[in-house]
């Protein structure tokens, strides 16, 4: 899937450098940029992976376990399983590598997005991928008490209007 780019919101857009076949699943290295100014993704963690990102151009704002972090050109930051924390870039915008270990069904996920956006990137849309991705990905809100039946009622009612 080497080349493949992915849309994960109106404001973010990757490109596979190296996919989960080149590395034999160990990981998946995705060159991410963001437009500048987009609000802040929902807050989530990984459960089973680590993520690595490098800074190459602009800056990026970071929530991680709730502390608000600026990163730019050259810095590094790591972030291991199980962490809360979302990003989205300043006003300029950003680019950045982004490593994934173990890759898992990361690239799967980010295909799924894709397409949840190219048909609206409604909550309809969207929810049915976060189920489907929960061992890669998972939301802090609503708590999971919550989102367990609300996502698998939503799921239901999208696959109902074959969203």
């Amino acid at each position: 899937m080497n080349d493949a780019t992915y849309r994960l919101s109106p404001q973010q857009t990757l490109t596979v450098r190296r996919s989960s076949a080149d590395t034999g699943g160990e990981l998946l290295e995705v060159e991410a940029t963001w437009a500048g100014g987009g609000p802040l993704p929902p807050a989530h963690f990984h459960p089973a992976q680590d993520e690595h990102f490098e800074v190459v151009d602009g800056q990026l704002r970071v929530l991680l376990d709730g502390e608000e972090r600026l990163l730019g050109p050259g810095d590094v930051l790591d972030i291991p399983r199980g962490t809360v924390h979302a990003m989205t870039a300043t006003h300029d915008g950003a680019r950045a590598i982004w490593q994934t270990r173990p890759a898992m069904h990361t690239e799967r996920f980010f295909a799924a997005m894709d397409a949840a956006h190219n048909r609206g990137g409604s909550l309809l849309d969207l929810v049915p991928v976060a189920r489907t991705h929960a061992a890669e990905v998972r939301f802090t809100n609503p708590p999971p008490w919550i989102q367990g039946p609300l996502f698998a009622v939503l799921s239901l009612t999208a696959r109902l209007l074959r969203r």
